[in-house]
Order: structure tokens, then C-alpha cells, then sequence
């Protein structure tokens, strides 16, 4: 992967940190059994209890699909919980195992973590994919994919990019997918598939690196990012006559707040004696947005999972809205 070195040192003044084939993984089937997201699946027809107390299970009636089940649970073996329900011509497949399956041909030994949602209606895999790019003073960021697939039918099996900061744990991941399959379907990866996933997911991660370097390059006051923190979370309309709503109020000074503790956290760290910059007003707000605000200020499993959720279906406003202004 020399070419990956090539294009991340064409970027002036970055550095790469650690050559791209020194992954930091391990094998995603293995990862995927650790995580417990191994489980098998069966599809059992639907039925319903007719009034006279018999089994029936609704049929399709006409056409190429007569006789088959109108609709077919997803339900694991092992602790009997429905996971989805489909319609009877859906293709079944019967675990996750294909898509540790796709990601380990693709990037052998490169899977870092594996989240299960929900007791098994959704999954995700992260590998490491590229060296870690050198902003300076320390500060790093590295090229990531995140591989989805569910039961329930709200991921497609895809694979997206993903930018993620060393220093704070900070995940920056696209709404575009990268690559698209079916998961009834095994796929031979070809090199040009993988060739292209890794050139898209570097390339943003030059992008970012390059962002980061000019915010860097810009001084950011605090006050500056309490203004930063009004215009991206304003009061709401307020109706005449009539006082804010306290739970509003409240919701709005919570946002503030997290972005606020976080711009604090950031300059304490990266420029504890002079100005912050605004790479650190954005990284404030990301990570606020990522890691309290997504998560409703609880600090859970289930809150963790949904914060991961709303990044990966690139649900975040306030991060985008930041880096709009801060680089206009």
C-alpha cells in the first residue's frame, strides 16, 4: 500500500504515523464471536388465532408467490426473541457470519470493534484501514470503515468511511455509503472494490486533515465560542405573550453547556496557555454532539449504542452546521 503513503505525505505539512498495513486488529469473525453477534436466526411463518381458536397463517393468494407465507418473523435460536418481521418472499440469511465474512477478505486482521444493537437486530464492525495522519503537537487522526447489516431491515449491508481522532475518540463517519451489497448474496471482493473503498476513505481523511490544519491556524476566543454555541442552538421562537416552556430552556442551556465543557476540555489539553483555534471549537462541538448530546446526557450502554446509531446514519446537525461556519 505504498501508494496510500504516497498520497497522504502530497498533503504539505501532514505526516503519516504508521504505515498502512500495520493494523492493530484482529480477525473480524473472531471479533464478531467475542461480541456475541454470531448467533443463527430461523424465519417462522406469522400466524394469528382466529376466533375459533385455530391456527392460521395468511398466504399470498395470487401470482408466481401463491401459497407463501404473507409475512415471516426473524427470531435468534438461542434466546427465541423476534428480531424483525418481513415479508414471505424475503431472502433469509442465517446470521452475520457473511458479513465478518466480507469484511475479513477485504481487510484481513484490520477489525477493531463489533457493536451489537438491540439484542441482535443490528450490528456494526469497525477496522482500521490507513496509517494515522499527524496534525502536529501530538494531535492525530486516522482513516476508519464501518461495516452494517441488520435483521430488522434499518441498515442495508453497507460499508461507510470513517475519520477518527485519536485524542478524544472522536468518530466523524459519512452518510454516503461506500459500498452497497445484499447480504443473502456472498461476495467475491474484487481489488478494484477494495482499491476504491480504501482511495474514497483516505481521501476524506485527507480532506479532514486538511480542514484541521487551516482551523488550526485560526485563533477562537471564548467568546467567540459562546457566540459559535448561540447560533448553533438558539431559544425558540418565542410566542408573544408567552414565557419559554422550561423544559426548552432547560434542553437548550443543557446543549450549550456539553459544547461548552467540551471547548474547555479541548483548550485545557491542546492550548492551555494562550486562545483555542477554531479546530478545537469543532472538535468541541462534534464531540459534544457525539458523545453527550446524541446520547441524551446519560452515559449508558443503550445511550452509547444510540449515539453510534445517529452517527452512523449521519445524523449531525450541529457538527455540520459548525464546520459550515468555522470554515466560511
Amino acid at each position: 500500500m505504498d501508494w496510500i503513503r504516497q498520497r497522504t505525505d502530497s498533503i504539505d505539512g501532514l505526516k503519516e504515523i504508521q504505515c498502512a498495513d500495520q493494523h492493530t486488529g484482529g480477525n473480524a469473525l473472531e471479533v464478531m464471536e467475542e461480541a456475541g453477534a454470531l448467533f443463527t436466526v430461523s424465519y417462522p411463518w406469522t400466524q394469528f388465532r382466529s376466533s375459533n381458536g385455530d391456527e392460521i397463517t395468511p398466504l399470498v393468494g395470487t401470482g408466481v408467490n401463491a401459497g407463501m407465507a404473507l409475512n415471516k418473523y426473524v427470531v435468534r435460536d438461542d434466546t427465541d426473541e423476534v428480531l424483525g418481521i418481513h415479508s414471505g418472499t424475503f431472502t433469509e440469511s442465517g446470521s452475520y457470519h457473511f458479513l465478518g465474512e466480507m469484511a475479513e477478505r477485504m481487510f484481513p486482521n484490520a477489525t477493531t470493534s463489533c457493536t451489537v444493537f438491540d439484542n441482535g437486530e443490528r450490528v456494526a464492525l469497525t477496522q482500521d484501514i490507513g496509517g494515522a495522519i499527524d496534525l502536529g503537537d501530538g494531535d492525530a487522526i486516522k482513516p476508519q470503515l464501518v461495516w452494517t447489516s441488520s435483521f430488522n431491515g434499518q441498515w442495508a449491508t453497507k460499508v461507510h468511511d470513517l475519520v477518527h481522532r485519536l485524542w478524544c475518540m472522536n468518530q466523524l463517519i459519512s452518510g454516503t455509503a461506500l459500498f452497497s451489497v445484499k447480504h443473502t448474496k456472498f461476495h467475491d471482493i474484487t481489488f478494484a472494490q477494495r482499491a476504491g473503498i480504501i482511495e474514497a476513505a483516505v481521501s476524506r481523511a485527507q480532506i479532514v486533515a486538511t480542514q484541521a490544519t487551516i482551523m488550526k491556524d485560526q485563533s477562537f476566543t471564548d467568546q467567540m465560542f459562546t457566540e459559535l454555541t448561540r447560533e448553533l442552538v438558539p431559544f425558540p421562537p418565542k410566542v408573544e405573550g408567552k414565557e419559554w416552556h422550561a423544559k426548552a430552556v432547560n434542553l437548550v442551556e443543557r446543549k450549550r453547556g456539553a459544547m461548552t465543557a467540551k471547548w474547555m476540555e479541548e483548550c485545557e489539553h491542546w492550548s492551555p496557555d494562550g486562545p483555542g483555534n477554531k479546530w478545537l471549537a469543532y472538535n468541541a462541538v462534534q464531540g459534544a454532539e457525539q458523545h453527550q448530546i446524541n446520547a441524551q446526557f446519560t452515559s449508558s450502554e443503550v445511550a452509547a449504542q444510540r449515539s453510534l446509531t445517529k452517527a452512523i446514519n449521519g445524523k449531525a446537525p450541529l457538527a455540520d452546521k459548525a464546520l459550515a461556519l468555522l470554515l466560511a
